[in-house]
C-alpha cells in the first residue's frame, strides 16, 4: 500500500531545489520547510494513513481504502504521489510544476515569520490543506475512532507537543513553563540533528536513518519528553492524560517503491 504523507510534496520540493543548485539550501528556508512539514505531518488526517495508527483505531478495509483515496486527494498533495521514485521529481508534468510552484510561493512568504509565530502562520497559510483532509476523515471514521485519532495527534512531537498552540491553551501553560520546555526541546533537536548528520542523513535523503540511529533518537526523545512532563503541574498532567488518552508512539515504515497497480 502506498504510504501517504501530506508533507511529501514539500520535502520533494527541497530535494528538487538541492538538485537544481550547486549551493547549499538556505538555512532559513530549511527551517520554514521543516515547520510546514511538521504541521502538515501532525494533522490527524495524515496520521490516519499510518498502518500502525489504523490498527490502533481498528479501521476496517473500507475505511483504510477511503482514507488512502479521499484524504490524500483532499490534501492537495495527491498529484505528487510519484515523487521520490524513478526520476526523483525530474519528470514533472506541467500541472505538477504549476502546483509545486504555488506551494513554493506559499512557503517563500513564510521566510521572515518569527519562530514564535510560525505555527500559527503555517496553519493559516495551509488552511485548505489541513481542513480539507479533516473533513474527509470525519466522514470516514466512527466518533470513537476520531476521538482516539485526535488524542494520538496531540501526543506527537516529543517535548515539542507541549508547545503546540492548542496544547498551550488547553493546559494553560505559563510563559515560564514554555521557556523551560523550549530549552528542553531545542537541546533535543540539536542532539537529533547531530545523530542524523553522523548517520549520513543529510546525504541519504529524508527518512533514511539506520535502525540503530533511530533507536538512539527514540531514546533521546523519550528522555526529553519525561523532562518536559516534570515542568507541568499535577493539574496539567491530569488534563494532559484526559486530552491524550493512553500513550501511543507513531512509527513510520521505511519508504518502499510503489507497486505497479498502486
Amino acid at each position: 500500500m502506498r504510504r501517504i504523507l501530506m508533507a511529501a510534496a514539500l520535502f520533494v520540493a527541497m530535494a528538487a531545489l538541492s538538485q537544481s543548485s550547486a549551493q547549499q539550501p538556505d538555512p532559513e528556508m530549511f527551517k520554514v520547510f521543516m515547520a510546514v512539514g511538521k504541521v502538515l505531518r501532525d494533522n490527524p488526517a495524515a496520521l490516519a494513513n499510518n498502518s500502525g495508527v489504523q490498527k490502533e483505531l481498528k479501521m476496517d478495509e473500507d475505511q483504510v481504502k477511503a482514507a488512502r483515496e479521499k484524504v490524500v486527494a483532499a490534501s492537495g498533495f495527491g498529484g505528487f504521489g510519484g515523487f521520490g521514485g524513478k526520476g526523483k521529481g525530474k519528470d514533472l508534468t506541467d500541472e505538477q510544476k504549476e502546483k509545486l510552484a504555488k506551494y513554493m510561493e506559499k512557503i517563500g512568504a513564510l521566510k521572515d515569520v518569527p519562530e514564535d509565530q510560525m505555527e500559527a502562520k503555517v496553519r493559516a497559510t495551509f488552511k485548505d490543506e489541513i481542513e480539507g483532509p479533516m473533513k474527509e476523515i470525519e466522514k470516514i471514521l466512527k466518533p470513537e475512532q476520531l476521538t482516539r485519532l485526535k488524542q494520538i495527534a496531540r501526543q506527537q512531537g516529543g517535548p515539542g507537543a507541549y508547545l503546540k498552540a492548542e496544547n498551550v491553551a488547553d493546559l494553560k501553560i505559563t510563559d515560564e513553563q514554555k521557556k523551560k520546555v523550549k530549552e528542553i526541546n531545542d537541546e533535543l533537536q540539536k542532539d537529533l540533528q547531530e545523530l542524523r548528520g553522523g548517520a549520513g542523513g543529510a546525504k541519504g535523503g529524508f527518512g533514511q536513518v539506520p535502525p540503530e540511529t533511530r533507536a538512539k533518537m527514540t531514546a533521546l526523545t523519550k528522555e526529553a519528553t519525561e523532562k518536559a512532563v516534570d515542568v507541568l503541574t499535577a493539574e496539567q498532567k491530569s488534563k494532559w492524560r484526559e486530552l491524550t488518552g493512553e500513550p501511543y508512539t507513531v512509527t513510520f515504515e521505511p519508504r518502499q517503491r510503489p507497486k505497479k497497480d498502486d
